[in-house]
């Protein structure tokens, strides 16, 4: 009688949801991979706050937005909204991250989550509204084609 083994045993289950994951705990493999993930998480982490900071600096509401106070209480209302939306995908990418990724797809999650963060901003500014509209939507859609195509 031969006994069968499980697909997922209970220790591969909890290295592919993050737990129990000690830095070098297999070998300088994982240790190597461990810093990789480090790098790529801290540089999601630090260069959203340099876009978030860099769009609030260059954000000036625009003129036409202190004459209509109803207005300016919409668009807060909408950023309020975009921001939301931009933490879920920060949040999901920096689960991804923990993961190996290509260079390229890494390198798409990064500038599009900071695409994402800084036209949050902008909108909350009142400031470039347009623009910063566009770059949201194409920074999220192409945070989904890249999750979708990366194998």
């Amino acid at each position: 009688m031969t006994q069968s083994i499980p697909r997922w045993s209970l220790p591969s289950q909890m290295a592919l949801f993050g737990r129990n994951r000690r830095l070098g705990a297999d070998g300088p493999a994982t240790a190597a991979a461990s810093t990789v993930v480090a790098l790529l998480r801290g540089g999601l982490v630090s260069g959203c706050a340099i876009a978030i900071g860099t769009a609030a600096w260059l954000g000036h509401p625009a003129d036409y937005l202190n004459a209509d106070p109803a207005l300016a209480r919409l668009l807060r209302g909408m950023a309020l909204i975009k921001g939301v939306i931009a933490l879920a995908i920060v949040g999901a990418v920096f689960w991804r991250l923990a993961w190996p990724v290509a260079k390229r797809a890494g390198a798409a999650y990064l500038l599009c989550s900071w695409a994402v963060a800084g036209s949050t901003m902008l909108i909350w500014q009142l400031s470039y509204i347009v623009p910063a509209a566009v770059l949201f939507h194409a920074a999220a859609l192409s945070l989904l084609w890249v999750g979708w195509r990366e194998r």
